[in-house]
This record gives C-alpha cells, structure tokens and sequence, in this order.
C-alpha cells in the first residue's frame, strides 16, 4: 500500500546475498540435473527458464540500473506466464530450494490483482511468480518458505498461494498461526514485506487474525500507523468482528481511547447484534465520557481507503443503499439513547449526532 510504504525508508543495494531459506544444493545442481536427463519437452522448458534465472541473476550482480532491471523482470514475467504451469512451478520450487538470491535496488511495489510490479530481491520474484502457478504445488512450496524464510517480504508474498480461496485456502488456524509469527519477529517490525502483510487481516476476515492485529496495534509497534489503517479496514470490511473483539477483551485499548471509539463508530448499527453491542458501550460505566463523545462524534464512521493490496482485491467502496438503510437507523438509535437516563451526560454530543444525521437522511431523499 502506498501510504505504508512511507513509513519505511532505506534502500537496497544490489549485492550478491547469501541466503539460505531452504535447504540448499549446489548452484549448478538444477543446470546439471537438467543437461543429464533424456530429450523432453519438459527439460527443455526447464532448461530455458534456468538459464533466463542465471542472466538475471548475472545483471543484478553487475551493479546495473534498477529501472532497467525492473523493466526486464516484467518482461520475463510476462514470457513465465506462458509456460505449463507445473513446469513453471516445478523450476520455481528448485531455484527456491537451491537458496541463492540477488538484491535488486527495486522497492517493493504491489500492482493490480494483488501481483508485485516491484521486487527487491529475485526470490521476492520467485514467489510473485509461484502465486500464479500450479495451485496445488504452489502450496506446498510456499509452506517451505514460510517455514525458513528470515525475510519478511518473502514471507509476506509466500502467503499468498494460502490465500487462493477454494480447496487451496488454508486452514483458519494455519493462517492464524502465520500471521501471528510475522507480527511477532522482532527482526521485521520495520519491514515493508510486514507492512504490506497486515492486510491479511481484511482479507482473511478471521477473529484470531483481527485479534492478532488489534493486539499488535495495542503495544504500539514502530508500524504502528500502518497496523492503523489496516486495522480500520479489517473494521470497515467486517465490523462484527472489532466489535466483538473490543467486547470480550475490557483492557483492550485503554491507552487509545480515540482509537477504539472510532472502531467502534464502523459498526453496522442496522445489525441487531451490533446495535445491542454499541447501546452496551454507551452505558457501561468503565467507558469515560470523553471517549463515548468522540465515539458519537464520529459514528457512524464511513471513511474508506483505496490502492493496491497484496492480497485480494482493494476494499470495496461502500452500498448507497446500505449507506441509507443504515443512515436512518442510526438515526432512529440516536433517539432512544437521547431518552435513556444512562446516557443522560451524552446529551449534548447525542443532539449533534442526531442533527448530523437528520442532514443525512434528507440529503438521500428520506
């Protein structure tokens, strides 16, 4: 995402990495075992995308300009598309194993679709690749990366074959689990590939990955903004879940009362459930009275954000219907917390609410 980007500076110099996320083989092993085996189609296949990994590797070894190489690594995208998925997978899987990698000078940039027009290192390449290869192999092989990987963009890309839906989603506590790793090493607190990674919690839609989230957030981590934003867009895209959450942990942003109001001013007030969970907040004694105003200030809280996103599409703009329906609910809502003695020193911040949403509801034609 753009906007998380600017939290995170630096550059990568190009340089020869000695990484070894997987086992490793020989360098030569792939070329060698390839050259060995009898006449093919496959072989063949196998050999030509070894030796277009051998040239780009040699170019980023050379210290050249990163735009160029930039340009080249979409071109070679484009030609990898065009092969046998299983091939592609399959090499993709070896040169992953084999552990070498080259820095790029490229910064990670994510593009339509959820596909990488930006790779820093090659491997990062790799597994922008893998995630449109073979469904079924391409899991397995993410599994492995994600098990050794001290990268947290390759681990943030790896994550993406576990997130195809269908047969291939993973398992709720598998991502769970994933997700509570990467927010949890310290080494990638800073690191693009984690910033980037965050919204896992929109896309999963998940109450481990949300709580995760929510909890990381808590600690003030040093992304702590971009753990923000993808905090609120988890709450736009599912409220029942920040609600839920804020409901059933009562220590839970006690040191950002502003940031839990405003969650908590997502919520879907024409939802029965969310309805009784927000007439709850407001009565309920522990919640200052300063926090309930900024709630009421801000409720029902609408902002949304757009851009590219590694996982999934971007969130999804919000229904004019719904909007209205909603709008007249809360309008409705207002009234009876202006009536109930338990909100009696929200009076003034709930005659503004229900001013603000009288405007609202006569501007969609009510």
């Amino acid at each position: 995402m753009p906007r998380r980007l600017l939290l995170l500076g630096g550059s990568v110099l190009c340089a020869w990495l000695a990484v070894r996320a997987l086992p490793t083989a020989p360098t030569s092993a792939i070329t060698e075992s390839i050259s060995r085996s009898a006449p093919d189609p496959r072989p063949r296949g196998h050999v030509r995308l070894a030796g277009e990994w051998r040239e780009l590797v040699a170019l980023c070894e050379k210290g050249g300009d990163a735009e160029s190489l930039k340009r080249r690594l979409a071109e070679t995208k484009e030609r990898w598309l065009l092969e046998e998925p299983e091939v592609l997978a399959g090499v993709i899987g070896q040169l992953l194993r084999q552990g070498d990698d080259a820095a790029t000078g490229i910064p990670f940039e994510t593009g339509p679709g959820g596909a990488l027009r930006g790779w820093p290192t090659l491997r990062v390449f790799l597994l922008d690749m893998l995630a449109v290869t073979d469904p079924d192999l391409a899991g397995g092989i993410a599994r492995e990366v994600l098990a050794g990987t001290g990268s947290a963009e390759e681990f943030a890309v790896a994550l993406k074959p576990l997130l195809l839906g269908g047969p291939w989603q993973a398992p709720a506590a598998e991502l769970e689990g994933h997700f509570s790793r990467l927010l949890g090493n310290p080494a990638w607190q800073d690191k693009v590939g984690l910033a980037e990674a965050l919204d896992l919690s929109r896309n999963a839609a998940l109450p481990g990955t949300t709580a995760a989230l929510a909890r990381w957030v808590d600690r003030a981590p040093p992304a702590a903004e971009a753990g923000i934003m993808a905090l609120h867009e988890t709450a736009a895209a599912h409220p029942k879940l920040a609600l839920e959450l804020i409901a059933s942990d009562g220590t839970l942003f006690n040191a950002q009362p502003g940031l839990r109001a405003s969650l908590l001013a997502r919520a879907t007030i024409s939802d029965p459930e969310q309805a009784a969970g927000i007439e709850h907040y407001l009565r309920n004694p522990a919640i200052p009275v300063s926090e309930k105003q900024q709630f009421l200030a801000l409720f029902p809280l609408r902002s949304a954000s757009t851009g590219f996103r590694l996982y999934g599409s971007p969130p999804s703009p919000f229904d004019g219907a719904a909007v209205r329906a909603d709008d007249r609910a809360a309008l409705d809502a207002a009234g009876r917390w202006k009536t109930d003695p338990a909100m009696a020193e929200l009076g003034t911040a709930l005659q503004s609410l229900e001013q603000r949403l009288q405007g609202w509801v006569r501007q969609g034609g009510d």
